[in-house]
């Protein structure tokens, strides 16, 4: 398995960074759930979820990211997760109610404040139950949350931007209320930094 730059820095720099993150998203699935993970990236998440769930779809626009994610799948023998090369901003394809949860981590915050809340109305379309995990809000004022706005801000560009935004309109609950969405559950984690959300 070749690893591009991308696949290597969410497997050695990221990914243990949100271990406690992703096991809380993971609690929120049941073993009957059918799961689709919005923006799943190497598919660190979508692997976790998949011990608990019937089945978990993850999508992501990044060819590489889904190409390394579906190596790990058959490297571990793994039969009911399926990863797919797609747009978080055509939800469309998917029907009414097709899914039991979606769930979408670290994602919210990278997109334009336009094309976040499309895409959580999307969400609560195509499933019964949305997770969200993103950056809490405020950030803490200590060493944690300065690594996380010093990491946002090393990214740069529009993903910065969009960062920035998220912060200033007060973090995930602005982008969930405009999108319609009432909140069910609230966890903070990681010393303040993260919240992982659930919502009807």
């Amino acid at each position: 398995m070749k690893l591009t730059i991308k696949a290597l820095t969410y497997k050695l720099l990221i990914d243990p960074l949100l271990s406690g993150l992703r096991k809380t998203v993971a609690e929120e699935i049941s073993g009957s759930d059918s799961v689709i993970d919005i923006a799943c990236g190497p598919g660190t998440l979508a692997i976790e979820m998949a011990q608990r769930a019937v089945q978990v779809t993850g999508i992501d626009l990044d060819e590489s990211l889904i190409s390394f994610a579906k190596s790990r799948v058959e490297k571990k023998g793994i039969m009911n997760v399926d990863f797919r090369v797609h747009d978080a901003s055509h939800l469309s394809i998917y029907r009414e109610n097709e899914f039991d949860v979606a769930v979408t981590s670290m994602a919210i915050h990278q997109f334009s404040e336009d094309l976040a809340v499309e895409i959580l109305i999307e969400m609560q379309r195509i499933a019964r139950k949305v997770v969200i995990a993103d950056y809490n809000y405020p950030l803490p004022d200590s060493f944690s949350g300065s690594l996380a706005s010093g990491t946002e801000r090393f990214v740069g560009g529009d993903h910065y931007r969009n960062f920035r935004n998220y912060m200033s309109r007060g973090g995930l609950t602005w982008f969930t209320d405009k999108a319609g969405l009432a909140i069910r559950s609230q966890t903070v984690k990681g010393n303040g930094v993260f919240v992982v959300a659930g919502f009807k």
